[in-house]
């Protein structure tokens, strides 16, 4: 069998279409429509049938995926250990990133690595936290850089140094104090998600304190949270570091919360089962010299 046949089905899935496989493989749509065939024709199954207008995995194909996923990580493991004796890191890297490492923290680790690394394809991508960590235990991704939200055993992971949590509001609002128990909150609270980390930390702690607040606001960034925190539309729980300027200017305000900060563990991760490959190695390092 053809193994790049495999790698173009793995592919498919990740990317949600033919198309979008093709602008990934470098290739027409028509060469990985082509590749499928003869890998159904190899397997003697069909691998995915067309609903309404979208092509999706068969039952037959959502068997084999895991098996395929396997086979890839083999395939990566070899080029990996190829690669090693190489004198520069080449091919794809594709991270998961954290976005409030994204847009804080990345900018001197991606310039280092440009540097270190030229010839790697970088492929970068912000998700949640839980997302990244659920796509690194599935190996969907080659690194992933986030914080610790739980079980990661299937991981090895590199911690970086811990980050407090702070509670913003506008310096309009005056006299808000989270820290009395039983109260109801009449300004809102803005996270970028139902899945947001800092949201999950807060809620446990109000829900510990029976304090009640009236809106729960999802935006999409954090500068647009924190722009609608400095107009007063409410309040948001961030790292430190995220609005650090912004409290030394005083466009934003702390307020108290907890007696001692919360803290966030920032980890690059990846999925135990995968080798360690010379492009992993120099992103790595790059965060441990950042962070």
């Amino acid at each position: 069998m053809n193994l790049k046949r495999f790698l173009t089905f793995k592919t498919i899935v990740e990317e949600g279409s033919f198309l979008k496989a093709s602008q990934k493989l470098y290739c027409t749509q028509s060469t990985v429509t082509f590749q499928i065939k003869q890998l159904e024709q190899d397997l003697s199954l069909q691998l995915f049938e067309k609903i309404g207008r979208k092509m999706v995995l068969t039952q037959a194909g959502e068997k084999i995926l895991p098996h395929v996923y396997e086979l890839t990580r083999v395939m990566e493991n070899i080029e990996g250990t190829a690669q090693q004796e190489s004198s520069e890191p080449t091919g794809e890297l594709k991270v998961l990133i954290a976005e409030t490492q994204l847009a804080y923290k990345m900018a001197n680790v991606l310039k280092e690595f440009r540097i270190r690394a030229p010839k790697v394809r970088l492929s970068l991508q912000s998700q949640n936290c839980y997302q990244i960590r659920d796509d690194l235990m599935a190996d969907k991704a080659d690194l992933g850089v986030f914080y610790r939200v739980g079980n990661d055993e299937a991981l090895k992971v590199h911690e970086f140094k811990q980050e407090p949590l702070v509670l913003v509001a506008s310096p309009l609002l005056q006299g808000m104090n989270l820290q009395h128990v039983g109260q109801h909150i009449d300004s809102g609270f803005i996270s970028n998600g139902a899945k947001c980390l800092f949201r999950h930390s807060f809620e446990s702690i109000i829900q510990e304190r029976n304090i009640s607040i009236d809106n729960m606001i999802e935006l999409s960034s954090i500068n647009t949270i924190k722009n609608c925190v400095e107009s007063n539309i409410g309040i948001s729980y961030l790292p430190r570091f995220t609005v650090e300027k912004e409290l030394q200017e005083g466009s934003l305000q702390e307020l108290p919360f907890t007696d001692t900060p919360q803290m966030i563990t920032p980890l690059c991760g990846y999925h135990a089962g995968k080798c360690l490959t010379p492009a992993m190695e120099v992103f790595i390092d790059c965060m441990r010299c950042e962070h």
